[in-house]
């Protein structure tokens, strides 16, 4: 009887108890190191330590091995040399566990031997329900509820809570390779699918699909177990949260490469853009897009078209600007005669778009009413979908007054806006887009990232539009048409 398909994953992300299985020495140590990262993160649920050759750690009982465990136990982190690891997820699977996540590599990314191991897994698996991430994997993160299953060194003790969901194939995602706490990403869950021998990509969009916490899902996979599933998961998906995927192994090398990372062939790239495009899946091309990005989905509206609206210090950024914006599809909006006249009466070289300030900061007493002005005029025109703003960072003592000024434009916008952050002083501008981003709106020190920001936005929207009144082609530019 095979109980895998009825079971699910939520135990990986909500576990009321944890066994951790591996070494518990207490520098270097794996298993400690788990156990310590969960602690640090303040994790609600229990923990027990598994590990014959000790009694006791962290003022924690520890077991010889996860039968003796008086608890029923939710998850279990294995990380254990590969050889052992077979046995090991048997003894979970007879105690009742629900779901393992193998830390442990060597598997069917090493060749035949460990892809033997692997299969025996997935055997056991299918057996008995109990669900497998991994293996070589480092697992998942939770902020609701502190959940860091991580075995390695992390150098902070906050995680921001937020609303985006990382997933990847890679370990590199995850709080000991990342600078989270200082970047301030709006977190919600985080998992690191390894190797894939069994929960994938369908069964993390499913889990996320119907997740309180997640409202936009970043995921960075290296191939997809079953097309067909895939395309079916994230069509369900997409109509209610973006899905954001950052596909590596683009090239013939990177496909190998990809190969012996994870034990998994990449496929034709024209295949995934189709794959992509008939799911509804939005595509990134670069590591940074993948993390900044989904920033743009966390507290706004969707932009209701293409069509928008730039304000520079710049007129040379005005124009990269413009074919940055161009060559995303977004449209460089007409300002409508009330706009035009409004700008107008700050100054008569306001009145186009892009909107260049650059002229008025050097002959302005105050220039910074000039600017809230402009942006209120901007995101008051009926032409205008969406609204790229530029700030300047200097010493740091702009950083308030641009505080109150968003705060008085923000609080009833009904499109999204994006800001590029520049200036003279890396610490201000840092500052800045700290606070910038603690008010929910996406800061960037990258101008082609911040109108890329809004062109993925627009995209979504168009995409969501599509699925929920059941137009067929969702593609860019597609004449649609009623099924």
């Amino acid at each position: 009887m095979n109980l895998h398909a009825n079971s699910d994953i939520k135990a990986f992300f909500e576990p009321g108890a944890i066994a951790v299985v591996g070494s518990m020495r207490e520098w270097g140590g794996l298993g400690y190191t788990a156990i310590k990262n969960m602690r640090q993160f303040n994790f609600t649920g229990r923990v027990y330590p598994v590990n014959p050759s000790y009694e006791e750690i962290l003022g924690l009982r520890v077991y010889p091995d996860v039968g003796a465990v008086d608890d029923p136990i939710d998850l279990a982190i294995v990380i254990t040399p590969k050889q052992t690891v077979p046995g090991i997820i048997d003894q979970c699977a007879h105690k009742g566990t629900k779901a393992a996540i193998i830390v442990s590599d060597g598997f069917a990314e090493t060749g035949e031997t460990g892809a033997g191991l692997q299969r025996q897994l997935v055997e056991i698996s299918h057996r008995s329900g109990l669900r497998i991430l991994g293996p070589n994997t480092i697992g998942t993160l939770n902020t609701e509820n502190g959940l860091v299953t991580n075995p390695y060194f992390i150098s902070y003790d906050k995680i921001h809570k937020g609303n985006i969901a990382y997933c990847s194939q890679s370990g590199i995602v995850g709080a000991q390779g990342q600078p989270l706490k200082d970047e301030a990403y709006p977190i919600s869950k985080m998992c690191d699918l390894g190797n894939k021998c069994d929960v994938n990509e369908v069964d993390l969009l499913n889990y996320l699909s119907h997740d309180p916490q997640t409202s936009v899902i970043a995921m960075h996979i290296e191939d997809v177990k079953d097309g067909h599933k895939f395309i079916d998961t994230v069509r369900k998906v997409a109509a209610r949260k973006p899905v954001l995927i950052l596909k590596p192994g683009r090239t013939e090398r990177g496909a190998k490469a990809s190969a012996s990372h994870t034990g998994s062939l990449a496929g034709s790239e024209r295949i995934y853009d189709a794959a992509f495009r008939q799911a509804g899946a939005i595509r990134l091309n670069t590591w940074r897009e993948f993390w900044e990005i989904p920033r743009v989905f966390v507290n706004q509206p969707l932009p209701q078209g293409n069509r928008i609206g730039i304000i520079t210090f710049t007129g040379g950024v005005g124009v990269v600007s413009v074919d940055t914006a161009e060559e995303c599809g977004l449209t460089i909006a007409d300002f409508s005669p009330a706009t035009v006249s409004r700008l107008s009466k700050l100054s008569l070289q306001l009145a186009r778009n892009p909107v260049d300030l650059g002229p008025l900061i050097p002959v302005s007493d105050n220039p910074l009413p000039v600017l809230e002005e402009t942006i209120a005029a901007v995101l008051d025109d009926s032409n205008v979908d969406c609204v790229a703003v530029t700030l300047y960072a200097s010493s740091g003592a702009e950083t308030p007054i641009y505080m109150d000024i968003l705060g008085r434009l923000m609080k009833n916008v009904t499109k999204p806006v994006s800001f590029w952050i520049y200036g003279t002083d890396l610490a201000a501008m840092e500052e800045l887009s700290r606070q910038v981003q603690e008010r929910g709106l996406p800061a960037y020190f990258d101008i082609e990232l911040t109108i890329k920001s809004l062109a993925v936005a627009a995209d979504y929207s168009r995409v969501k539009s599509s699925l929920n009144s059941g137009l067929i082609d969702i593609s860019p530019g597609a004449k649609q048409t009623q099924p």
